[in-house]
């Protein structure tokens, strides 16, 4: 049986040490919150420090120990660095990469900008990719196991003309997670690919539409942790969003283009630190300079 850093017996319903991203609000909170109790130690990741505090300080007081960091995900070195560093201490048996943002086209564009584009990729596929590949490798390392769960989105089944870059984002989550499964399986690690439809959350509040379904964030979690809990590889949260995808799987690719062409939704804007064009080109070539040296 496999043991946590602290020589406690680690199962999925009770991991030994979690690590959980976007740990300062929404589904990230409420699965703290869900996960604290005695015997776990919490490592919880996210951007806005006083709201970590906050969730760290509710934890603390349901007995778990509780380790906090503030950590961009879109800054991909220094997250893989404090990841490699955060492992290397706490060995996680459960690493929750829950982190992400949603922004779409304002009404005067007619598709987001590189700007947009770019966050969203950085934040909700790179980032989780590379940080479950790391914690992937330490995991076989340590030949005990382990589970990864990656959060994605409904959004990844259907075309979203209002939302090109956060369906391509979690589409590709979507792709790299059940990958990352197949190849782990022999290692004895399980990955969990987890949808949700609509949880009210921050992000879902810019959104002026209707919201079928809508989860509260703890309803959410408590389904979430029942997933990673029996090992599940994928599932689609709450059931009537697992019930419209299987009929999506009917309708022809053109007619779910036709019929997404006619939707449209308001949203007030993703407040993040966008990068100029230069910036962008900057960073391009600079991508491209590494690739050249490494080949």
């Amino acid at each position: 049986m496999a043991l946590s850093a602290g020589g406690i017996p680690v199962t999925m319903t009770c991991p030994g040490t979690i690590l959980i991203t976007g740990a300062s609000s929404g589904i990230g909170a409420a699965l703290s919150a869900a996960y604290a109790c005695d015997q776990t130690t919490l490592v919880l990741m996210g951007r806005d420090e006083e709201r970590l505090a906050q969730v760290s300080a509710a934890c603390r007081d349901s007995g778990a120990r509780v380790v906090t960091v503030a950590q961009d995900i879109a800054d991909i070195g220094g997250f893989l660095e404090e990841l490699s560093n955060l492992d290397a201490q706490w060995r996680f048996d459960l690493a929750i990469f829950n982190a992400g943002i949603g922004d779409t086209r304002a009404p005067s564009q007619q598709i987001e900008t590189p700007q947009q584009i770019l966050s969203l990729l950085d934040i909700n596929l790179r980032g989780p990719a590379v940080g479950a590949s790391l914690i992937a490798e330490r995991m076989i390392a340590r030949r005990q196991g382990g589970a990864i769960a990656l959060i994605s989105s409904v959004a990844a089944f259907v075309p979203l003309p209002m939302a090109t870059g956060y369906a391509a984002s979690k589409s590709g989550l979507n792709a790299f997670a059940l990958s990352l499964n197949a190849a782990l399986r022999r290692h004895g690690i399980t990955v969990s690919l987890i949808c949700p439809g609509y949880v009210d959350t921050p992000m879902s509040a810019r959104l002026d539409t209707f919201k079928p379904f809508q989860m509260k964030p703890d309803a959410a979690a408590r389904a979430i942790v029942a997933c990673i809990s029996s090992r599940r590889t994928f599932a689609i949260i709450p059931k009537p969003y697992a019930i419209a995808y299987f009929i999506l799987k009917f309708v022809p690719a053109r007619l779910a283009v036709w019929l997404s062409s006619k939707f449209s939704l308001d949203a007030s804007p993703y407040r993040s630190q966008g990068l100029p064009i230069a910036d962008l080109n900057a960073r391009a070539a600079a991508c491209s300079s590494t690739k050249s040296d490494n080949t």
